[in-house]
């Protein structure tokens, strides 16, 4: 059953049996067979196609995914506590982080998360504020640090301190650095671009601030990007109110009961927590 949940869930996050069949590193008819047997036991169709290649969840599909998340949560706990009775079996904690709350916020709030590291194993993932929220949707995340306003029923938000965005780098070059599309600087950076009529004649697309942090610091683009990355001999052009932003933490409605001290010290920790 639990095979057949996992490869369920991989139908229902990729819209397609060849994805979930590569990601799941087995072949699609065995991909095709585990859905029609789960859709057999439950006795509902919980997949349907529209056209050759896209799916589409039914009602009881969507229904089912919520609940197979917590399902195979559990059951990955359970075999962890069974596979290890003589020894303490820590409580799995995944943390995301953007790259600007990964590098601002992430150390120190680590530091003190180390106190409580004997019972808890961190796993700490790095993306862009659209790529933390879909993790945390599908619940491959406990927690979630971003500077982007993401909206969604199934989860909470914390807002929490303030970023500046300024405009950095060499002003008279041709070659703007990027950040990723969804990225919550690219949002910024797309604004202020159209705000002044420039349409970069060179363009770099850098999933790092730090990469880009650093080519500004060799004298090489031009960006938007978070002042707080940058050292002080790099040349910046403070911007308006508009590209200040706040952070925010992503907790899930109906965090594990075993996680609430993670949770309650990560709170008291960004409650407090300054610029």
């Amino acid at each position: 059953m639990f095979k057949q949940l996992e490869t369920f869930c991989a139908v229902y996050e990729t819209r397609n049996f060849s994805h979930a069949a590569e990601q799941l590193f087995i072949s699609q008819p065995t991909v095709s067979t585990q859905i029609k047997q789960l859709e057999a036991d439950l006795q509902t169709t919980l997949l349907t196609r529209n056209g050759r290649q896209e799916i589409i969840p039914t009602a009881s599909g969507q229904l089912l995914y919520q609940q197979a998340q917590k399902l195979l949560t559990t059951w990955a706990a359970t075999k962890t506590a069974v596979q290890s009775p003589r020894h303490l079996v820590k409580v799995p904690c995944r943390i995301g982080a953007s790259h600007t709350t990964g590098r601002l916020i992430l150390p120190t709030l680590l530091a003190n998360l180390s106190a409580v590291s004997d019972r808890f194993d961190f796993q700490v993932t790095l993306a862009n504020s659209a790529e933390i929220l879909t993790a945390m949707s599908q619940h491959k995340l406990d927690f979630g640090l971003v500077e982007k306003p993401l909206v969604t029923d199934q989860l909470n938000r914390l807002p929490f301190g303030h970023d500046e965005l300024v405009h950095a780098g060499d002003f008279a070059s041709p070659l703007w650095l990027l950040r990723e599309p969804n990225s919550g600087v690219r949002h910024y950076t797309n604004a202020f671009l159209k705000a002044r009529n420039i349409q970069p004649a060179q363009v770099m697309v850098i999933h790092s601030n730090q990469i880009i942090a650093d080519l500004l610091a060799h004298g090489i683009g031009q960006t938007i990007i978070s002042r707080h990355v940058l050292s002080n001999e790099i040349p910046i052009e403070q911007l308006s109110a508009h590209y200040q932003r706040q952070f925010f933490l992503l907790t899930n409605t109906q965090p594990a009961a075993a996680l609430r001290p993670v949770q309650t010290a990560i709170t008291q920790y960004l409650t407090t927590w300054s610029d």
